[in-house]
């Protein structure tokens, strides 16, 4: 049975993101109806459109490394760090992993065509006890992830697992969309406070962004282990 099979296509459209640089088109599929992992938000077109204009200026700079996308949703930002060259391990509740892994399917051949790799595995964030924790990765990717209160710990707690490898100490690129309403300002305080406890923290500026994906309400991070 193919992936797509288990889904009924009225309930799913695909969305096209072109990735400039490497003539590729992927094509992300989303549901009409859903939870937040079910939708392409902004965040993550700028957060995946900044490592491609990474790439611009230095071609191998996905090239064969290893990277881990927490909160992956449908895959974009991945999925593009898989067609731009890496070994991408996609991460989310088990619940997001069908959608997330037909959308890997229909994009295998481009990612592999440019010698990239991708695969979904669940990750609950603070389960310290996730065989995912004991690896290494060169890099960390997350797009608008906080969301709720209740996850914020668990989220740092991850983060810091990550970093306590031997050898590796990934870099992290983190977009949050700022919203408006009370809660989500405070929540994102909140988050931004307790991340800067055990994170260099450096917003990178707009207009080292892509000229077309871009906003003020759209912040990118670069997160260093302090």
């Amino acid at each position: 049975m193919s992936h797509r099979s288990s889904f009924q296509s009225s309930d799913m459209f695909p969305r096209e993101i072109d990735i400039e640089i490497c003539l590729k088109t992927l094509k992300i599929y989303q549901k009409m109806e859903g939870d937040v992992n079910c939708v392409v938000w902004d965040a993550s077109l700028v957060l995946a459109k900044y490592l491609e204009t990474i790439c611009q200026k230095k071609p191998d700079f996905l090239s064969g490394i290893k990277v881990l996308e927490l909160g992956s949703g449908l895959g974009v930002v991945g999925l593009t760090a898989a067609t731009l060259g890496a070994q991408v391990t996609l991460t989310d509740l088990p619940e997001a992993l069908p959608l997330l892994r037909l959308n890997i399917n229909e994009n295998k051949s481009k990612i592999g065509s440019m010698g990239g790799y991708a695969i979904a595995e669940s990750l609950v964030w603070g389960d310290s006890s996730s065989e995912i924790l004991k690896e290494e990765f060169d890099m960390i990717v997350l797009a608008d992830c906080v969301y709720y209160e209740e996850a914020i710990d668990p989220l740092i707690q991850t983060l810091q697992c990550l970093n306590n490898t031997i050898t590796k100490k990934p870099i992290i690129y983190l977009t949050q969309e700022l919203r408006d309403s009370d809660i989500q300002k405070r929540l994102w305080d909140t988050f931004y406070e307790k991340l800067s406890e055990f994170f260099y923290v450096e917003k990178i500026p707009e207009d080292e962004q892509h000229a077309n994906y871009r906003s003020p309400d759209i912040v990118l991070l670069r997160i260093n282990k302090k």
